[in-house]
């Protein structure tokens, strides 16, 4: 099992969002990113920050919290940034509600990994939870449901 610091080297490297010199002290968010960066990569590095920081709180904050976050970046198309996060939750045993795993949803039907879709919608399933219309929808302006 990874620990939160190797987790959030491992996405760093992994989608070079940040250089190597700069991310194994764990600057603040500020002080990575020169000038010329794409604001894209300052908001996704600040995302990943502040859900990071929300994982390492003492009394871990609800998971609408997590979710504003893994939204913004599923709506901002970092679906692989928010399929890591979720991961993260998963490792620390913290519960997804419907809206996490819909977003999870989401982001693998963008990506087109069918199969992970697929098994996130099992998982609402066997938590007990019910497909809603988010879930379920299959409105041709929103290419990312299930169906």
């Amino acid at each position: 099992m990874l620990s939160s610091s190797t987790s959030r080297i491992t996405f760093i490297f992994r989608y070079s969002l940040l250089q190597i010199p700069n991310f194994v002290s764990f600057p603040s968010s500020s002080s990575l990113h020169s000038h010329s960066e794409p604001p894209s990569f300052r908001q996704v590095d600040e995302a990943v920050h502040s859900f990071t920081r929300m994982l390492s709180m003492r009394r871990t904050p609800p998971i609408i919290q997590f979710n504003k976050i893994l939204g913004s970046l599923s709506k901002t198309k970092h679906f692989h940034a928010a399929v890591s996060l979720f991961q993260q939750l998963q490792v620390r045993g913290i519960a997804p509600s419907i809206v996490t795993l819909n977003i999870l949803i989401n982001c693998c039907c963008a990506m087109s990994h069918m199969k992970l879709a697929f098994s996130a919608f099992a998982k609402i399933f066997r938590m007990g939870f019910q497909p809603d219309t988010v879930t379920l929808d299959n409105n041709p302006e929103r290419p990312l449901s299930l169906w």
